[in-house]
């Protein structure tokens, strides 16, 4: 079963939360999309996921606010945050990040108020939309079932980081890096993997030939990843 449903942020901006299985399923997965992208682009993953996963599993997807980033000369794209440099890790838009992170969080709350467990809710993203889930899940003070990044990284300013609870500690973590991306550097890759280790995280590093993309050779791992922490 899927349904689509508009919600209004601020005051003039709409924006669209796909919805793909039943409300009474026992585990969720909240999906983000990349840079410029929309819940309806990343849909087609949501539904590979479900079909394999079965329908003790339903996926929210919701789309980014439309901003102005710096990277495209202003112009107005649906991001999660802003892209201030071609290099990643100069000036990143911690605010902006933070701004995204705490729409989702709501969206986490929403699902507990309803009775589902934090053990039982997921996390996943491409690119922009993995920034944010990761960074979702460090900063709440209880442990997610688990994250899943595609073709992303962690922004390692101290400002972030400062803010990440212990509790999420336990969250673990699948990490898919593009051996060929071209936006992405190894350096990002090792770098986030290497600090998520080091602080405690269970992470599982797949590493696939492939460009800034999403395969289904690597859902198929995150299939299997998210089976066994069951």
């Amino acid at each position: 079963m899927q349904q689509l449903r508009k919600r209004f942020f601020g005051n003039t901006m709409e924006e669209e939360v796909i919805e793909i299985g039943s409300p009474f399923a026992a585990k969720r997965v909240i999906l983000l999309h990349g840079l410029t992208g929309t819940a309806t682009v990343i849909r087609p993953v949501a539904e590979y996921l479900y079909r394999r996963l079965g329908e003790s599993y339903s996926f929210i997807l919701p789309t980014a606010q439309i901003i102005k980033v710096k990277q495209f000369n202003g112009e107005p794209v649906h991001a999660w945050f802003d892209v201030k440099s071609s290099d990643f890790r100069r000036e990143a838009d911690v605010g902006g990040i933070f701004a995204s992170s705490d729409r989702i969080a709501s969206l986490i709350r929403k699902e507990i108020s309803q009775g589902v467990s934090p053990k039982d809710i997921y996390l996943g993203g491409f690119s922009q939309g993995g920034v944010i889930a990761l960074t979702t899940a460090l900063l709440e003070p209880f442990a997610v079932g688990g994250v899943f990044a595609l073709s992303s990284y962690l922004p390692l300013e101290e400002q972030l980081i400062s803010q990440l609870t212990d509790a999420s500690k336990d969250v673990p973590i699948f990490q898919a890096v593009s051996l060929k991306d071209e936006f992405i550097s190894q350096e990002m890759s090792d770098r986030a993997s290497e600090f998520l280790r080091a602080r405690g995280n269970p992470v599982r590093v797949q590493k696939y030939d492939m460009k800034h993309e999403i395969r289904n050779r690597e859902l198929n791992d995150v299939i299997n990843w998210m089976q066994s922490l069951v």
